[in-house]
């Protein structure tokens, strides 16, 4: 089955609604999974709901921050939501952003992919064990788990657990989820050169590192999608989630890699001075060409076969910062018609 063939979307909906009706629409065009992402609403709460209302498109949380809960919350969670969902779920696990980490949940961050790395094992090995009614112990520098007494005592849905994908954009994160992760959730704002030359080494490192194989690991760039018949808003649209990434530090080198430090410095300039519009201004139609699909669906399509050609499936995204909730449906919508199997 090609990349094209595995299409996933976002979990998208400014009421419960609305929630529901896009995944409704999204499991009827042959959409492979919803990805429930986690800031405005809970990740797994959203995905409990779905898989109550939805009966066979994959759910997964996409993502949940992993430093925030302990990979015991994480193991019981997962394991719940498959038996919710008929084991249509996936544990989508990201480290985060450190700032919110530290702040909104007084949460240690420390060496991210390091701390990733621990948390899959750990949440891997309690859900593997959960029913073994044996002693679980994890010893790592982030995760010092001993847990005794213990057994759960529902039937799992499937004979192995639920797969864990690991979101990451740098080299490092990558190589973390091929030592570890059964799949990897490429970040929305990346280009093919950033793919080529960062991201698959990056993984590829990892398995041979871990001596997996290749084809038990499955690999899902997201691609932000603005699909416009009118090429200058599809444009603007993407600029604005552009323009947002643009103002943290964290994704200098993939601005640097294309000659947009620039342009990323002075968007993130006006962000501090309080400039709002001249946040996506700051952004030139160059930049938004190279990282995202935008325009009329030919163009979008290129771009997205481009990517497939790199990739096990596919995670299309719309343009999702400084747009109002009906612009997000109108782009998510599209992607649905425009890439869904039936």
């Amino acid at each position: 089955m090609s990349a094209l063939e595995r299409i996933s979307v976002a979990a998208i909906g400014n009421t419960v609604a609305e929630l529901e009706a896009d995944a409704l629409r999204a499991e009827a065009a042959g959409i492979e999974c919803v990805w429930a992402p986690e800031l405005f609403r809970a990740a797994d709460t959203q995905v409990a709901y779905l898989a109550a209302e939805t009966e066979r498109i994959a759910l997964g949380t996409g993502i949940t921050w992993a430093f925030t809960r302990s990979p015991f919350v994480h193991a019981i969670t997962a394991l719940d939501l498959d038996e919710m969902s008929g084991g249509r779920f996936r544990l989508g696990l990201g480290s985060g952003v450190k700032r919110l980490t530290e702040t909104w949940h007084n949460a240690e961050y420390g060496k991210p992919a390091p701390h990733l790395r621990e948390a899959i094992e750990a949440t891997r090995l309690i859900m593997r064990q959960a029913g073994a009614g044996e002693p679980i112990r994890y010893e790592g520098d982030y995760y010092d788990i001993d847990i005794k007494g213990w057994v759960r005592p529902h039937p799992p849905v499937r004979d192995t657990p639920p797969p864990i994908y690991a979101a990451g954009m740098q080299a490092g994160m990558c190589r973390m989820a091929g030592d570890v992760a059964d799949g990897l959730i490429g970040h929305p704002i990346q280009s093919l050169r950033w793919i080529d030359e960062v991201v698959r080494p990056g993984f590829e490192g990892g398995l041979w590192r871990s001596k997996r194989e290749r084809a038990d690991f499955d690999y899902l760039p997201t691609v932000c999608c603005a699909i416009d018949d009118d090429e200058a808003r599809a444009l603007d649209m993407a600029r604005r989630t552009i323009s947002f990434y643009a103002t943290v530090k964290t994704y200098a080198p993939i601005w640097e890699m294309h000659g947009f430090t620039d342009a990323a410095n002075e968007a993130a300039a006006a962000f501090r001075r309080g400039d709002l519009a001249g946040v996506p201004a700051a952004i030139p139609d160059a930049m938004v060409e190279t990282y995202c699909a935008a325009g009329p669906l030919d163009k979008v399509r290129d771009r997205v076969e481009a990517t497939a050609e790199r990739a096990d499936g596919l995670f299309l995204t719309p343009p999702t910062y400084f747009i109002s909730p009906e612009e997000l449906s109108e782009f998510q919508n599209r992607i649905i018609e425009a890439f869904g199997r039936s």
